[in-house]
């Protein structure tokens, strides 16, 4: 299983790489094309945005899963181990049902506008709101395995605070991920 989860992530990331590259290509493109030669591509605003969303729901299950969060630990740094377990605990029981809302949310929303077509490309809207159902399950797996690590006991007590308080403290597992 872990093997599989591994897998899953590198599949995210690389789905990240190409979200952020073909962003790039689209809207750099674009820009030489308006003021060197007076056209465009008039597809490439929309599916920049349909990538950047694609982008940011994806980024956010791997930055869920890498502990890279930004957030404030001023009080549950400095609890006793078991108070850290409780407190993870407790976020890990609140982000679960927050997520199972965005699931039934964004899922509802993806077959509510998959008849709706985009004015330019026409593919249908309900392919941007996927992007949340698709981020609510990576969530929803990355959080259960977390919040089973903790009750089972295997958690470390560094795994226990979920997030950073700066971009200069992340994790050290993250980086090396980044930089390939």
């Amino acid at each position: 299983m872990d093997a599989l989860g591994r897998g899953a992530l590198a599949v995210l990331r690389w789905l990240i790489v190409l979200c952020v590259g073909a962003m790039v290509v689209l809207v750099f493109g674009n820009v030489v094309l308006r003021y060197g030669f007076n056209s465009g591509i008039s597809i490439s605003e929309e599916a920049a945005r349909y990538f950047f969303v694609w982008l940011t729901f994806l980024g956010a299950v791997v930055a869920m899963y890498d502990h890279a969060h930004l957030g404030v630990d001023t009080l549950v740094s400095r609890l006793p181990v078991m108070g850290k377990k409780f407190c993870a605990v407790l976020s890990d029981v609140f982000m679960l049902g927050c997520c199972v809302l965005l699931l039934i949310g964004s899922w509802k929303q993806t077959l509510f506008n998959m008849d709706n077509a985009a004015p330019v490309s026409g593919v249908p809207v309900g392919v941007m709101h996927a992007a949340a159902v698709v981020s609510s399950v990576g969530l929803i797996i990355v959080i259960t395995s977390h919040l089973m690590r903790v009750l089972s006991g295997r958690a470390g007590v560094d795994e226990l605070v979920q997030v950073v308080e700066s971009e200069e403290r992340m994790p050290e597992a993250a980086l090396p991920e980044v930089r390939k």
